[in-house]
């Protein structure tokens, strides 16, 4: 094997190397997501790297409204 090869195996195992820590810390990253999401982590609506597009699980006729906390009001009554 000449240094070419060499050189050219090296590159390829670091593309690699380079791959798996980018799939990995995708997934660190949204397992800690999940993780806060599912701890009812208020703090996510102040982060700055995250864009909230829409709220799941909230009464009907909520919005998103940058910079609020949430708002407790009259409920309905459940059926």
């Amino acid at each position: 094997m000449d240094a070419v090869d060499l050189f050219g195996w090296m590159l390829a195992a670091l593309a690699v190397a380079a791959l798996v820590w980018m799939v990995r810390a995708a997934a660190r990253r949204d397992q800690a997501l999940d993780a806060r999401l599912a701890a009812g982590d208020m703090s996510l609506f102040d982060e700055g790297n995250l864009d909230i597009e829409e709220v799941v699980r909230a009464p009907a006729g909520s919005t998103i409204q940058p910079g609020r906390l949430m708002e407790i009001g009259p409920q309905p009554p459940f059926r």
